[in-house]
């Protein structure tokens, strides 16, 4: 049985962009998207794919986002990040990662790392080999995902592809209800208590609220984390030497990348 939609073409092509957006604003910033979130258009666009969306939650913030912008620069963004992130190490009461809001268990951690990975490769995405600022489980990535997903459920539907828009739904269900759905509030509230920057602050709200928006459309009841206790990864312990459960014999037969 296929998998039926309530949302047009039209609506998911909004959302695909919402999604796309909210990436770009979690990525590490660079000149060339301050420049692009600068741009009136663009910006008129992203906006107006939020009033197609309904999403009127998301339009204070948003207004705020935009003041925001016009107060800081490239340089501010890029400090503001690595304060909030972290640069060489993940900073622990503010991660962008959802392994690090999954538990502690080595075996979960491996199990969704998988799951994600898995996921990724069943619609053809590989992550770059020598990226060194995105992993599979960052929020900006998991958010390019979804984009990715949404933007296809609309050429699917158009195209009258039945099988594709069943995969697509699924997919993006299951993406939701295991993944960053369960993970994006407590993110946001990480990143609202810690951020000296106001654009990561009204970023991070957007982004919860809109994932909560798509997952009651989708009427799905993702097991949430309510707030990051700062819980270390077990994989991180055992390479830091700080789990009480590490052993040599352990550590020889794991493999970490």
């Amino acid at each position: 049985m296929v998998i039926k939609t309530s949302e047009s073409v039209e609506d998911l092509l909004a959302a695909s962009q919402i999604y796309q957006f909210l990436s770009t604003c979690l990525l590490e910033p660079t000149k060339e998207a301050l420049e692009m979130l600068r741009n009136e258009e663009y910006m008129a666009e992203v906006k107006s794919c939020i009033l197609i969306s309904g999403n009127d939650k998301m339009l204070e913030p948003f207004d705020l986002f935009q003041k925001g912008l016009e107060d800081t620069s490239v340089e501010n963004l890029e400090w503001s990040y690595r304060a909030t992130f972290g640069a060489s190490t993940v900073a622990m009461d503010c991660p962008p990662y959802e392994m690090y809001y999954s538990g502690s268990q080595i075996w979960q951690q491996t199990q969704d790392l998988a799951d994600i990975s898995g996921t990724y490769k069943a619609y053809g995405i590989e992550m770059e080999e020598d990226s060194t600022t995105t992993r599979w489980d960052h929020v900006a990535v998991e958010l390019e995902f979804l984009h990715f997903l949404t933007y296809k459920l609309a050429y699917a539907i158009e195209n009258h592809s039945e099988e594709e828009q069943e995969s697509c739904i699924s997919g993006k269900k299951k993406f939701l209800y295991a993944h960053i759905g369960r993970w994006i509030k407590a993110f946001s509230t990480s990143v609202v208590k810690k951020t000296p920057e106001e654009f990561y602050r009204q970023a991070a709200t957007l982004a919860s609220l809109f994932i909560h928006i798509e997952m009651v459309k989708l009427s799905v009841d993702a097991e949430e984390i309510d707030e990051y206790m700062g819980n270390e990864p077990d994989y991180l312990q055992r390479l830091e030497g700080k789990s009480a459960s590490a052993c040599d014999s352990c550590m020889d037969e794991e493999k970490y990348d």
